[in-house]
């Protein structure tokens, strides 16, 4: 059944989500449209579409389905997300898939919709409690992400957040160097733990890795994770790069929230025992020589490209020792763990 619209052209609501801040608004219209026509040809009324949270590609919800397209009009992601799908076991809630295509250059993929809620949003409202649960819950779904066997053609080569060369990551730091963001001393610190890194990398247990472990891509209903989304970074990597993952984003959550975090704890006490259980649950699994290593260099590959990616908007004047890119460098750069701490505390993998 086609929806029939008296204009004679589709439209969803746009709505607008943090990721937007730096999108054109032609972009997110034309994206938008794209949305409209894949909800139109399966029956629903694009009018009725609501949006929900995405970072790389935009999702609009309508009629029980949920429809995602892809920011950019670049090919590779969702499709091969939507092969990847069917490899998927039940365990980690991914759902139906309706389809998947191009249009006006853009991926796009079709779902059910999951009746439940994301739980990055719902975050603040939980409590120390549900966030341990909610946390060791996602870290039970990524393991069995882990244990699928999928072909390496239906993920991506490497991610886009890791260097995935000892050249390309040089030439990340060299530009940090060269712009003066970080100091001589600092970059030769850095590179030692790079070459730590790539070291090790032979010896890690690679795995499928969903590649983008937050609590914004996992949903949550009655008290537990019910379902984990976007495997559009999927790739086949040693098992500590969704490690790293996982603990970054605890670390970003606790930092956005700051004081204004509604559950309290006024000593950070809750946030300490909340990171020291996700790092226990965890560590069995990085059993193999050199996680330290890995897991150091994913830090520092990853706050290298978030650093260029912040300095991309860089307004002269601003200070941007305050961000918590160069904050996490320095502190790496140091021989601190950052927010690695609770995990390597026990001499992890040396």
């Amino acid at each position: 059944m086609m929806v029939a619209v008296a204009s004679g052209v589709l439209r969803v609501p746009l709505g607008r989500n943090l990721a937007d801040e730096h999108r054109e608004p032609e972009a997110v219209a034309r994206v938008a449209g794209v949305a409209a026509h894949v909800l139109g040809r399966h029956g629903v009324d694009p009018r009725t579409a609501r949006r929900a949270s995405g970072a790389s590609s935009l999702t609009w919800l309508a009629g029980g389905l949920a429809v995602r397209v892809a920011a950019d009009p670049v090919p590779g992601d969702l499709l091969r997300e939507a092969r990847l799908a069917a490899w998927l076991p039940r365990a980690v809630g991914y759902p139906r898939l309706v389809g998947s295509g191009v249009e006006d250059g853009h991926e796009w993929l079709l779902t059910e919709e999951v009746r439940a809620t994301n739980l990055g949003e719902l975050w603040p409202s939980l409590t120390w409690a549900e966030r341990e649960r909610a946390l060791l819950e996602l870290w039970q779904t990524v393991q069995a992400v882990h244990a699928v066997e999928a072909p390496e053609t239906d993920v991506r080569p490497h991610s886009p957040f890791y260097a995935s060369t000892p050249e390309a990551a040089e030439a990340q730091l060299a530009a940090l160097e060269d712009r003066r963001v970080l100091a001589p001393d600092q970059c030769a610190s850095l590179r030692a733990e790079l070459e730590a890194f790539w070291a090790a990398q032979p010896a890690g247990r690679r795995v499928l890795c969903h590649g983008d472990v937050t609590v914004g891509n996992a949903l949550w209903r009655d008290g537990h994770v019910v379902c984990l989304l976007d495997f559009e970074f999927a790739v086949v990597a040693p098992v500590e790069l969704d490690a790293h993952s996982l603990l970054r984003g605890i670390d970003a959550l606790a930092d956005d929230l700051e004081s204004l975090d509604p559950q309290p704890d006024p000593a950070g006490a809750a946030q300490r025992r909340l990171v020291d259980a996700v790092a226990q649950f965890v560590r069995p699994g990085l059993s193999e020589p050199g996680a330290r290593a890995r897991l150091r260099g994913y830090a520092v590959l990853f706050q290298l490209w978030a650093m260029l990616g912040w300095l991309k908007h860089w307004e002269p004047g601003e200070d941007y020792t305050e961000w918590r890119p160069f904050r996490m460098l320095t502190a790496l750069a140091s021989g601190g763990d950052a927010y690695l701490t609770p995990l390597l505390a026990a001499g992890l993998g040396r």
